[in-house]
Protein backbone atom coordinates (compact mmCIF):
# COMPACT_ATOMS: atom_id res chain seq x y z
CA UNK A 1 0.00 0.00 0.00
CA UNK A 2 0.67 3.50 -0.75
CA UNK A 3 1.85 5.87 1.95
CA UNK A 4 -1.26 7.82 0.54
CA UNK A 5 -3.49 4.76 1.14
CA UNK A 6 -2.30 4.03 4.87
CA UNK A 7 -2.83 7.93 5.82
CA UNK A 8 -6.26 7.52 4.35
CA UNK A 9 -8.52 6.44 7.47
CA UNK A 10 -6.13 9.32 9.47
CA UNK A 11 -6.70 12.55 7.89
CA UNK A 12 -9.30 14.46 6.58
CA UNK A 13 -9.54 14.29 2.09
CA UNK A 14 -7.78 18.37 2.50
CA UNK A 15 -4.76 17.14 4.32
CA UNK A 16 -4.51 13.77 2.71
CA UNK A 17 -4.28 15.34 -0.56
CA UNK A 18 -1.21 16.99 0.45
CA UNK A 19 1.11 14.39 1.26
CA UNK A 20 3.73 13.40 -0.69
CA UNK A 21 3.57 10.91 -3.31
CA UNK A 22 7.27 9.63 -2.44
CA UNK A 23 10.29 9.83 -0.64
CA UNK A 24 14.30 8.67 -0.42
CA UNK A 25 15.69 5.60 1.02
CA UNK A 26 19.18 5.85 1.74
CA UNK A 27 20.15 2.96 3.65
CA UNK A 28 17.85 2.70 6.93
CA UNK A 29 16.84 6.20 6.66
CA UNK A 30 14.08 7.77 4.55
CA UNK A 31 13.74 11.39 3.83
CA UNK A 32 10.78 13.00 3.02
CA UNK A 33 9.46 16.42 1.84
CA UNK A 34 6.35 16.96 4.63
CA UNK A 35 4.61 20.29 3.14
CA UNK A 36 4.13 23.20 6.16
CA UNK A 37 0.32 22.31 5.78
CA UNK A 38 1.24 19.13 7.50
CA UNK A 39 3.13 20.18 10.16
CA UNK A 40 0.88 18.37 12.74
CA UNK A 41 1.01 15.67 11.12
CA UNK A 42 4.76 15.00 10.74
CA UNK A 43 5.47 12.74 12.88
CA UNK A 44 2.11 10.50 12.27
CA UNK A 45 3.46 10.67 8.75
CA UNK A 46 7.07 9.13 9.77
CA UNK A 47 5.50 6.66 12.04
CA UNK A 48 3.17 5.52 8.96
CA UNK A 49 6.15 5.55 6.66
CA UNK A 50 8.16 3.63 9.25
CA UNK A 51 5.00 0.99 9.76
CA UNK A 52 5.08 0.42 5.97
CA UNK A 53 8.89 0.19 5.39
CA UNK A 54 10.13 -2.63 7.88
CA UNK A 55 13.63 -1.71 6.69
CA UNK A 56 13.39 2.19 7.20
CA UNK A 57 14.66 3.00 11.00
CA UNK A 58 15.01 6.76 10.79
CA UNK A 59 13.01 9.16 9.18
CA UNK A 60 13.83 13.11 8.15
CA UNK A 61 11.90 15.86 7.04
CA UNK A 62 13.53 17.98 4.19
CA UNK A 63 13.97 21.40 5.84
CA UNK A 64 15.67 23.27 3.04
CA UNK A 65 16.94 21.95 -0.36
CA UNK A 66 20.59 20.79 -1.09
CA UNK A 67 22.81 23.91 -1.65
CA UNK A 68 26.73 25.07 -1.33
CA UNK A 69 29.54 23.02 -2.40
CA UNK A 70 29.39 20.89 0.31
CA UNK A 71 25.93 20.03 -0.64
CA UNK A 72 24.58 18.85 2.45
CA UNK A 73 20.41 19.28 3.51
CA UNK A 74 18.96 20.67 5.96
CA UNK A 75 16.42 17.72 7.69
CA UNK A 76 14.40 17.52 11.05
CA UNK A 77 14.46 14.08 13.14
CA UNK A 78 11.35 13.10 12.94
CA UNK A 79 11.52 9.10 13.91
CA UNK A 80 15.00 7.46 15.00
CA UNK A 81 18.03 9.00 16.01
CA UNK A 82 20.88 8.94 13.74
CA UNK A 83 21.73 10.47 10.32
CA UNK A 84 24.67 8.06 9.62
CA UNK A 85 24.17 4.80 8.15
CA UNK A 86 25.10 2.31 5.87
CA UNK A 87 23.51 1.95 2.35
CA UNK A 88 24.32 -0.71 -0.04
CA UNK A 89 24.25 -0.39 -4.27
CA UNK A 90 26.21 -2.05 -6.98
CA UNK A 91 28.01 -4.48 -4.62
CA UNK A 92 29.52 -1.93 -2.66
CA UNK A 93 28.70 -0.41 0.80
CA UNK A 94 28.71 3.16 1.74
CA UNK A 95 28.78 4.58 5.12
CA UNK A 96 26.91 7.66 5.15
CA UNK A 97 26.13 11.33 7.36
CA UNK A 98 22.75 12.24 4.99
CA UNK A 99 23.31 15.45 7.01
CA UNK A 100 26.67 16.32 6.36
CA UNK A 101 27.47 14.41 3.16
CA UNK A 102 25.37 14.34 -0.54
CA UNK A 103 24.42 11.31 -1.75
CA UNK A 104 21.20 10.01 -3.98
CA UNK A 105 19.99 6.58 -4.30
CA UNK A 106 18.56 7.56 -7.10
CA UNK A 107 21.60 7.83 -8.99
CA UNK A 108 22.76 3.57 -8.92
CA UNK A 109 22.10 3.00 -12.25
CA UNK A 110 23.56 6.08 -13.99
CA UNK A 111 26.42 5.00 -11.75
CA UNK A 112 26.41 1.65 -13.05
CA UNK A 113 26.89 2.63 -16.46
CA UNK A 114 29.53 4.58 -16.14
CA UNK A 115 31.27 1.62 -14.25
CA UNK A 116 30.86 -0.07 -17.81
CA UNK A 117 32.38 2.71 -20.04
CA UNK A 118 35.56 2.88 -18.04
CA UNK A 119 38.58 1.05 -19.45
CA UNK A 120 40.89 -0.85 -17.28
CA UNK A 121 44.40 1.21 -17.21
CA UNK A 122 42.81 4.70 -17.04
CA UNK A 123 43.80 7.70 -15.16
CA UNK A 124 40.53 8.79 -14.09
CA UNK A 125 39.29 12.04 -11.70
CA UNK A 126 36.23 12.11 -9.69
CA UNK A 127 35.41 15.27 -9.15
CA UNK A 128 32.83 16.59 -6.09
CA UNK A 129 33.57 12.71 -4.96
CA UNK A 130 31.64 13.25 -1.97
CA UNK A 131 31.45 9.89 0.38
CA UNK A 132 32.79 8.15 -3.18
CA UNK A 133 29.14 6.93 -5.08
CA UNK A 134 30.76 6.73 -8.54
CA UNK A 135 34.64 6.01 -7.33
CA UNK A 136 34.20 3.34 -5.23
CA UNK A 137 32.01 0.96 -8.00
CA UNK A 138 34.73 2.02 -10.90
CA UNK A 139 37.86 0.47 -8.79
CA UNK A 140 35.97 -1.97 -7.66
CA UNK A 141 35.43 -3.29 -10.87
CA UNK A 142 38.27 -1.69 -12.96
CA UNK A 143 42.10 -1.55 -12.99
CA UNK A 144 42.42 1.78 -13.03
CA UNK A 145 44.49 4.81 -10.91
CA UNK A 146 41.97 6.51 -9.69
CA UNK A 147 41.63 10.07 -7.61
CA UNK A 148 38.57 11.44 -5.78
CA UNK A 149 38.42 15.38 -5.32
CA UNK A 150 35.60 17.02 -2.85
CA UNK A 151 35.97 20.24 -0.76
CA UNK A 152 33.82 18.65 1.84
CA UNK A 153 36.33 17.46 5.05
CA UNK A 154 33.60 15.21 6.03
CA UNK A 155 32.58 13.95 3.03
CA UNK A 156 36.30 13.19 2.41
CA UNK A 157 36.69 11.25 5.46
CA UNK A 158 33.39 9.16 4.82
CA UNK A 159 35.40 8.54 1.38
CA UNK A 160 38.35 6.92 3.48
CA UNK A 161 36.01 4.59 5.61
CA UNK A 162 34.31 3.74 2.44
CA UNK A 163 37.39 2.79 0.83
CA UNK A 164 38.31 0.63 3.53
CA UNK A 165 34.84 -0.85 3.97
CA UNK A 166 34.95 -1.97 0.39
CA UNK A 167 38.50 -3.07 0.25
CA UNK A 168 40.10 -0.62 -2.70
CA UNK A 169 42.80 1.66 -2.92
CA UNK A 170 42.67 5.59 -3.82
CA UNK A 171 44.11 8.78 -4.21
CA UNK A 172 41.75 11.37 -1.71
CA UNK A 173 42.32 15.03 -2.38
CA UNK A 174 40.25 17.39 -0.04
CA UNK A 175 40.68 20.62 -1.98
CA UNK A 176 38.45 23.39 -4.41
CA UNK A 177 37.66 22.32 -8.43
CA UNK A 178 39.02 26.00 -9.05
CA UNK A 179 42.51 25.24 -7.94
CA UNK A 180 42.81 21.85 -10.19
CA UNK A 181 45.13 23.51 -12.09
CA UNK A 182 47.65 23.43 -9.08
CA UNK A 183 46.47 20.18 -8.05
CA UNK A 184 47.14 17.74 -10.44
CA UNK A 185 50.20 17.91 -12.87
CA UNK A 186 49.51 15.01 -15.51
CA UNK A 187 45.67 14.89 -17.18
CA UNK A 188 43.75 12.36 -16.76
CA UNK A 189 41.68 9.67 -19.37
CA UNK A 190 38.52 10.19 -17.63
CA UNK A 191 36.99 12.73 -15.49
CA UNK A 192 33.21 12.61 -13.69
CA UNK A 193 31.61 15.82 -12.87
CA UNK A 194 28.25 14.91 -11.27
CA UNK A 195 28.58 18.72 -10.20
CA UNK A 196 26.24 20.90 -7.57
CA UNK A 197 23.70 23.09 -9.14
CA UNK A 198 24.60 26.15 -11.39
CA UNK A 199 28.62 24.86 -11.58
CA UNK A 200 28.34 24.52 -15.23
CA UNK A 201 31.16 26.61 -15.64
CA UNK A 202 33.37 23.59 -14.32
CA UNK A 203 33.64 22.47 -17.26
CA UNK A 204 35.75 24.93 -18.69
CA UNK A 205 38.14 24.32 -15.84
CA UNK A 206 38.47 20.29 -16.24
CA UNK A 207 39.51 20.87 -20.44
CA UNK A 208 43.03 21.36 -19.33
CA UNK A 209 43.29 18.38 -17.33
CA UNK A 210 42.07 16.10 -19.67
CA UNK A 211 44.01 14.08 -22.28
CA UNK A 212 44.33 14.11 -26.06
CA UNK A 213 40.62 12.52 -26.90
CA UNK A 214 39.52 12.01 -23.09
CA UNK A 215 36.16 11.92 -21.82
CA UNK A 216 34.05 13.74 -19.48
CA UNK A 217 30.81 12.96 -17.77
CA UNK A 218 29.52 15.92 -16.65
CA UNK A 219 26.11 16.02 -14.53
CA UNK A 220 23.85 19.61 -15.14
CA UNK A 221 20.63 20.56 -14.24
CA UNK A 222 18.46 21.71 -16.80
CA UNK A 223 14.91 22.54 -17.84
CA UNK A 224 13.79 19.98 -20.62
CA UNK A 225 13.39 23.65 -22.85
CA UNK A 226 17.58 24.41 -22.43
CA UNK A 227 18.61 21.02 -23.90
CA UNK A 228 19.12 22.11 -27.44
CA UNK A 229 20.58 25.20 -26.36
CA UNK A 230 22.90 23.98 -23.88
CA UNK A 231 24.07 21.40 -26.47
CA UNK A 232 24.93 24.23 -29.13
CA UNK A 233 27.18 25.58 -26.76
CA UNK A 234 28.94 22.91 -26.09
CA UNK A 235 29.52 21.98 -29.62
CA UNK A 236 30.38 25.46 -30.17
CA UNK A 237 32.78 25.00 -27.41
CA UNK A 238 34.88 22.07 -29.23
CA UNK A 239 33.13 19.43 -27.11
CA UNK A 240 31.34 16.58 -28.98
CA UNK A 241 28.59 15.04 -27.23
CA UNK A 242 28.85 10.95 -27.51
CA UNK A 243 25.31 10.27 -25.52
CA UNK A 244 23.43 12.30 -23.02
CA UNK A 245 20.19 11.48 -21.25
CA UNK A 246 18.00 12.57 -18.43
CA UNK A 247 18.54 10.75 -15.24
CA UNK A 248 15.46 11.71 -13.37
CA UNK A 249 13.55 15.26 -12.32
CA UNK A 250 14.73 17.22 -9.56
CA UNK A 251 12.73 19.81 -8.93
CA UNK A 252 9.16 21.14 -10.85
CA UNK A 253 10.47 20.95 -14.64
CA UNK A 254 14.10 20.69 -13.90
CA UNK A 255 16.09 17.24 -14.59
CA UNK A 256 19.51 15.95 -13.87
CA UNK A 257 21.23 15.35 -17.03
CA UNK A 258 24.65 13.42 -18.23
CA UNK A 259 26.14 13.99 -20.99
CA UNK A 260 29.41 12.06 -21.75
CA UNK A 261 31.38 14.79 -23.73
CA UNK A 262 34.88 14.07 -25.52
CA UNK A 263 37.11 17.08 -26.47
CA UNK A 264 39.02 17.02 -29.73
CA UNK A 265 40.84 20.15 -29.49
Amino acid sequence: MSLHDLLKDKLPQEKLSLVPKGFEVIGNIAIINIPPALDDEKYLIAQTLASRRKDVKTVLGKLHKIDGDARAGEFELLLGNSTVTLHRENNCVFCVDVAKTYFSGKMAHERNRIVQKVNDDEDVLVLFAGVGPFLIPIKKAKIVNITGLDSNPAACTFLRKNCELNGIDANIVLGDANSMYNLFKKPFDRIVMPAPYGRDYFLNIVSSSLKPRGIVHLYTFKKDFEIPHFKRLLEERGWHIEFYRNCGDVAPRVSRYVFDLRKYN
